[in-house]
């Protein structure tokens, strides 16, 4: 059968947050202010089916995100079947459910470790107190700027907004981010996101003022159970540190609140990669991209003669 999928809409909050808490592990991609922020770019629809929300991603190609709701179930051959048919790609999927699915369905999926979408996982502690030698490199980094400015540190309240908005389009204009698809499709998600702040739920985030101008702010999302994940984070390219500074000082800021963060995906880019991993990651979200095949998939050296 085909699945009923309908665009992404606002109302449909409640009801996939409340699914969405229900998943073993809870990733990026899954957050519904994420979806909501890459909407325009990848063009999400979304399907109710089985006590599972479907998600369907139309751009660059059409393709499918794992599905969000329970997934300690045992019909998830049916209920591919019914909702994918008899062939079918995921990406994005959580590293607990492609493990299900490879238990319950054998050689009728094919994982492919995605390890460019790999999720990055801190102790709030850590990153909030920058202690030792292995963070030397990040506290001289931040007490360079502190010599150089004078700065104070903002909550992201409803009157800062227009002013985080201002800093993120000259972030995208010294960017050249018009050119990049990524980039341009995160900037203009990042716009609406924070022009619909007043009902995406969980959102909350801080900002940097240096001299009466905003040079760094960041987004993140309350996920429950002391768990932060950080959205978006950007800092005025003219002022060099920022970055350093807002993650330390959000992080602080809610170190009574949070024990684990997660800081999202490198997207395979070499800088960023680097980035993320001088903050020392305790572990990863990893994830996959599965393929289903309702007749099978032949072994990977079936066909071989052993021959070079």
């Amino acid at each position: 059968m085909a699945l009923d999928y309908e665009p992404l809409r606002r109302d449909l909050q409640g009801i996939y947050r409340s699914l969405w808490g229900r998943c073993l592990e809870r990733s990026s991609d899954h957050s519904f202010a994420v979806l909501w922020a890459w909407d325009e770019a990848l063009g999400y629809e979304t399907a109710l089916f089985r006590d599972l929300i479907w998600i369907r991603q139309l751009r660059p190609e059409p393709v499918c995100l794992a599905p969000v709701g329970e997934w300690r179930r045992d019909d998830w051959d049916r209920l591919l079947a019914e909702a994918v048919g008899e062939r079918g790609t995921f990406l994005a999927v959580p590293e607990s459910l492609g493990r299900l699915w490879a238990d319950q369905l054998g050689n009728r999926v094919r994982l492919r470790e995605d390890r460019d979408s790999f999720e990055y996982l801190h102790r709030v502690q850590d990153l909030a107190d920058l202690k030792g030698n292995r963070y030397m490199r990040k506290r001289n980094r931040i007490n360079r700027f502190l010599r150089t400015h004078r700065y104070r540190y903002l909550p992201l309240t409803d009157d800062l907004v227009p002013r985080v908005m201002e800093l993120q389009v000259r972030w995208c204009g010294k960017r050249d981010c018009q050119d990049d698809f990524l980039l341009w499709g995160e900037h203009r998600g990042i716009l609406r996101v924070l022009g619909d702040l007043d009902w995406l739920e969980g959102l909350f985030g801080g900002c940097l003022e240096v001299e009466g101008s905003l040079v760094a702010y960041t987004l993140g999302e309350d996920l429950g159970d002391r768990n932060l994940m950080i959205h978006f984070e950007k800092g005025c390219p003219g002022v060099p540190d920022s970055y350093q500074v807002i993650h330390r000082d959000f992080l602080a800021q809610h170190r009574d609140r949070f024990d684990v963060v997660n800081r999202e995906e490198d997207m395979g880019d070499p800088g960023l990669r680097e980035a993320k991993m001088s903050y020392l990651p305790f572990g990863f979200l990893r994830k996959y991209r599965v393929e289903w095949d309702v007749r099978g998939f032949p072994d990977e050296d079936e066909g071989s003669d052993g021959e070079g």
